[in-house]
């Protein structure tokens, strides 16, 4: 009975999917024993012996909350009426979230982002006559194992990156500058304390237009703001050592990964942001700031050089973001580096 059941639930995820749009599952995410696809209503836990993942149950879904057991590990918003869907949230094991939500000065910077000017279009600002990078599809996120038997939730999203005049015609399917297919990975491992986000989109250049060049401020990339009370105690190193941040300087510099800790007394952190070499220019260009707040981003140094991709091109970019709820020793994020480099994209 229990085979059954699995092998019911495995064709019901992959006909929910297949009605979003997207593909079932990957084989490497093992099933799980009980996920409730309704289209406006998900919760999942996973099989017995290792602790749940689920996702919050929501009857207007404009946000993804995905739990460990009780415990809140991460807020996805994707309203269609906003400019971008982003990562709100992200906690620690312990319990606390280190990102900042539209903060008064900056309403803009929204926790983890990714942003650019694609045609010289703005998609990083929101204001009057920027670019919007509308979610199309979001369907709720498969939550499994990773091959390795680690608790993992998977968010999948279409999104078209639409000039503000297109934003919300009825159907936009023929006027995007470019089509992304934005794969989140939420991977817990309590062995090393970690909680670990792999963002990977996959590009094409959409029907709008048969030639796409991409450009920014040295900024621009996949961005993370802090809370406030964290901007005080930030402290920024590189694969390459500790940048020079002294007052308001500012540091973009290629290096294999970029960390940024927070040492206080209650809630200490690590939060580290990799890039892959084989994302095009290879390892990121890290933009990092202390004052008058704390910010890291990875970018491809846009404003150096632009890239360009025409009909038919497709790119990839993949980063990963890992945090601990303490300080972590040099040693050990290079040794994580190394681990992460060593897969497969």
């Amino acid at each position: 009975m229990s085979r059954a059941r699995g092998l019911l639930g495995r064709r019901l995820r992959a006909r929910a999917g297949l009605a979003q749009g997207f593909p079932p599952p990957e084989l490497n995410m093992q099933p799980i024993r009980s996920l409730l696809m309704p289209a406006l209503l998900a919760t999942a836990t996973l099989t017995a012996g290792a602790a749940p993942l689920r996702v919050a149950p929501s009857t207007r879904p404009i946000e993804w909350t995905i739990y460990y057991g009780s415990q809140k590990l991460l807020v996805y918003s994707f309203d269609p009426t906003k400019f971008k869907p982003y990562v709100k949230e992200l906690y620690t094991l312990k319990g606390y979230n280190i990102l900042r939500d539209a903060p008064p000065e900056h309403l803009h910077h929204h926790g983890l982002m990714y942003g650019i000017r694609v045609n010289g279009i703005n998609f990083w600002e929101e204001t009057p006559g920027n670019g919007v990078e509308k979610p199309i599809r979001t369907p709720p996120p498969e939550v499994g194992l990773s091959p390795g038997g680690l608790p993992q939730a998977r968010i999948r999203e279409l999104i078209y990156w639409l000039a503000p005049q297109d934003a919300f015609l009825p159907d936009t399917s023929r006027e995007a500058l470019l089509i992304e297919r934005r794969t989140l990975t939420l991977t817990v491992n309590e062995a090393q304390d970690e909680v670990a986000l792999e963002w990977k989109s996959r590009f094409q250049v959409g029907t709008k237009t048969n030639e796409v060049t991409l450009t920014g401020a040295n900024y621009h990339g996949l961005g993370m703001r802090f809370l406030e009370k964290l901007d005080p105690v930030a402290r920024h190193l590189n694969s390459g050592g500790a940048p020079d941040l002294t007052g308001t300087r500012q540091d973009v510099s290629q290096h294999r990964w970029g960390a940024v800790f927070f040492d206080t007394p209650d809630q200490p952190a690590t939060v580290v942001l990799f890039g892959r070499p084989s994302n095009r220019r290879g390892d990121a260009q890290y933009f990092t700031m202390e004052r008058p707040f704390a910010y890291i981003s990875a970018t491809q140094g846009l404003d150096k050089k632009p890239l360009v991709y025409h009909t038919g091109d497709q790119f990839e970019l993949n980063y990963l973001v890992t945090l601990y709820p303490k300080i972590e020793p040099t040693a050990f994020i290079e040794r994580r580096a190394e681990q992460w480099r060593a897969t497969k994209p």
